[in-house]
């Protein structure tokens, strides 16, 4: 049953659509009243006044059928036929109606030069109408009684336009809900998608902690215990031998995953090394062709045994910093780098002279949870404030005793 229902329905829509859409079946409706008489008297008793009459209400109502798909052809067609019954001294025919509704849809529908020119044009044919009125009136015809039929043609006139100007309004409102409505969709659909890509860094860290982390240490406890055995190999070698191999193609895997799952560079390749300390030089020089001098400074010497994995926090902490100085800052600004080094900790500050923090969490508090997060996994801490001096300062500390030695 429900089948049958829905099928119909979409045939009667079909319909609607392609065969009889709304402004024809008006169109129809007005004919079978204002038309079809007149072209049944032209045809039943044939003369010039019959026939003229009935090609003029035809074309009066056949361009309602374009009044909302073309109102500016179809208004043009409508004022020639007009004047052609004007100038040719034809009296008004009920098909006339169809200039009421030709003017609204021009309000509502054509640009605003074509209402406007509707408007004015319907209000002068109406003078004119008056003005021939007055010319042949007959001696039954007061004075009165044409300017009173002058006034209430005008008063329709200017209703039939005021009620397409609504109609346009209505359909600007209906159509900028509709564009807000798609607006806030792609919104939230990118919404979902920075929620989801924040989740998947975060999984990626937590991964990368416990299970990358110990399975390194899988490896190098099953090569000493392999290389501690001494010659020659036997079952326990062997067994080591697997372990570590086992070991590294599941490190290698877990790699390889977390560059699919990792939202952090979307458009670098996963094979793309790791950046880390000694790339700071390349990510200056592009602050610097973005327009914001930035001058790094070193102090002492990163340790050799510092692993991928430290760099690369000290070396987002240092992104992060200048992308908000980029953003945030203004133009003119001036951004220094310190990166300090020593035996038990590395010390990143980075200052600039912009107006300072902007308290409205645009983009601040996002990066700073991030820098956390980072440093967290090695027990570093960061801080971010407005410099005594002017501008912003961001300082990270990342502790090397727990981090020296290990590679990742």
């Amino acid at each position: 049953m429900s089948t049958g229902v829905s099928s119909g329905s979409r045939l009667y829509r079909w319909l609607r659509v392609h065969v009889l859409p709304v402004d024809a079946l008006i169109a129809a409706v007005i004919s079978l009243f204002a038309v079809l008489p007149f072209v049944a008297v032209a045809l039943r008793q044939p003369s010039i006044d019959r026939v003229a009459t009935a090609a003029v209400s035809v074309g009066l109502v056949l361009p309602l059928v374009w009044r909302r798909t073309r109102p500016v052809p179809a208004a043009a067609v409508m004022v020639v036929v007009c004047l052609v019954q004007l100038f040719s001294g034809m009296g008004v025919v009920v098909g006339q109606v169809a200039v009421l509704l030709m003017v609204a849809a021009l309000a509502a529908h054509a640009p605003r030069w074509a209402s406007r020119a509707g408007l004015t044009i319907a209000i002068l044919g109406m003078a004119g109408l008056a003005v021939r009125g007055h010319l042949v009136a007959t001696s039954a015809e007061t004075p009165l009684a044409r300017l009173t039929i002058a006034l209430l043609g005008w008063s329709m006139v200017v209703a039939a336009w005021l009620f397409g100007d609504l109609t346009r309004s209505r359909i600007a409102e209906r159509q900028a809900l509709a564009d807000r409505a798609e607006r806030l969709e792609h919104e939230q659909a990118q919404a979902r998608e920075l929620a989801a890509a924040e989740e998947r860094a975060r999984i990626v860290r937590e991964l990368h902690d416990v299970i990358a982390h110990s399975l390194s240490i899988v490896v190098r406890q099953a090569d000493g215990a392999r290389y501690a055995a001494g010659s020659p190999p036997g079952p326990t070698t062997d067994a080591l031998e697997a372990i570590a191999s086992t070991a590294r193609g599941s490190l290698a895997e877990l790699r390889r995953l977390f560059g699919v799952l990792s939202s952090e560079a979307p458009d670098q390749p996963p094979t793309a090394p790791t950046p880390g300390v000694a790339d700071l030089d390349t990510l200056v020089a592009q602050v610097r062709g973005a327009g914001v001098e930035v001058v790094l400074h070193r102090d002492g010497e990163p340790p050799t045994d510092l692993p991928a994995g430290a760099q690369l926090v000290l070396y987002r902490v240092v992104q992060e910093s200048l992308t908000n100085v980029l953003k945030h800052a203004g133009p003119g600004t001036r951004a220094d780098v310190q990166v300090r080094w020593t035996e038990v900790a590395a010390d990143v500050t980075v200052h600039d002279t912009g107006p300072g923090l902007r308290h409205d969490g645009d983009g601040i508090g996002r990066g700073l949870r991030g820098m956390r997060e980072r440093l967290a996994m090695y027990d570093g801490e960061v801080s971010i404030g407005d410099a005594p001096s002017g501008g912003v300062v961001v300082h990270a500390r990342l502790p090397l005793a727990g981090v020296r030695g290990e590679n990742e």
